[in-house]
């Protein structure tokens, strides 16, 4: 009995003196994973509790270091949302001043007088028929003046004022179905009348068999013509019908100078015509 009671105090004293030695060693890997080995083979659950311990005291500030995170990865998505757009816009606008250089430049070469006013007020019901401009009867704009736009470096037509306001007109598209004007088919040829019919393209009709242009011919305005100047692009010939037996005419389809749903921008030209030569006099007549 005092043998084995012995044996159990040189036991104590020895884990005593290992746990002292442990202490007193420095930090080292040997000496931490001996504490680890150690506290796991004299006490399992202790080591697993201060492990937990440790995790648990610690989740306050992981949590809080996780909600910042967070809100700085939706204040930096922000920005760069932010910045974006803010990308897009200035490209918008550079492209914006590009076209309108280019526009001004080209209109200072034209041989007419006009003013430039925005094409506003545009609706998918009537997208070939009409549109408003802003400027009006102030900015010196008429009845009848001539509509024109920019589209791959020339001056094409669009259509004709045929309302005025003081502040802002409405113009009356090439492509309406009540609108049209006289073209001259190449120097020297005949004349042809083309007309609007309400969709992206125009139709040319009266058209001699024996001076039928060639498909992609440009057409431009005939110097018979009252409401528009001479030599104005109108559209280029995109497919000629055969003449029907019982015409003496052919007809075909243009595809106008201008896209009518591009146009932002439009050269109003002065023409000061007589009321009397206006398309609205003539019908009363």
């Amino acid at each position: 009995m005092s043998r084995e009671k012995d044996a159990a105090n040189y036991a104590v004293l020895f884990f005593a003196s290992v746990s002292v030695l442990l202490l007193i060693f420095p930090a080292s890997r040997i000496a931490h994973t001996a504490r680890i080995a150690a506290s796991y083979s004299l006490y399992p659950s202790m080591h697993y509790g201060a492990r937990y311990g440790h995790f648990v005291r610690n989740v306050p500030a992981n949590f809080v270091a996780l909600l910042e995170t967070d809100q700085e990865n939706r204040a930096l998505k922000d920005k760069v949302r932010e910045l974006e757009l803010r990308l897009q816009n200035a490209s918008a606008d550079d492209s914006e001043n590009e076209r309108l250089t280019g526009e001004m430049g080209l209109s200072r070469k034209l041989p007419w007088t006009g003013v430039w006013a925005r094409a506003v007020g545009k609706t998918p019901a009537d997208w070939y028929g009409s549109f408003y401009a802003d400027k009006g009867s102030e900015d010196g704009v008429s009845p009848n003046d001539t509509a024109l736009a920019m589209q791959d470096g020339r001056a094409g037509l669009v259509g004709r004022v045929f309302e005025v306001y003081p502040k802002f007109s409405k113009v009356l598209l090439l492509t309406n179905g009540s609108a049209s004007t006289v073209c001259s088919l190449g120097p020297g040829g005949p004349d042809a009348l083309i007309e609007g019919r309400g969709t992206r393209l125009l139709r040319m009709n009266y058209v001699p068999e024996e001076a039928a242009p060639a498909e992609g011919a440009e057409l431009v305005t005939s110097p018979s013509g009252i409401l528009f100047p001479r030599g104005i692009l109108v559209g280029r010939v995109k497919k000629i019908y055969p003449r029907e037996s019982f015409m003496n005419f052919i007809t075909a389809d243009v595809v106008p100078a201008v896209d009518a749903g591009a146009v932002k921008e439009i050269f109003l030209v002065k023409r000061n015509i007589p009321s009397e030569f206006s398309p609205a006099a003539q019908a009363d007549k």
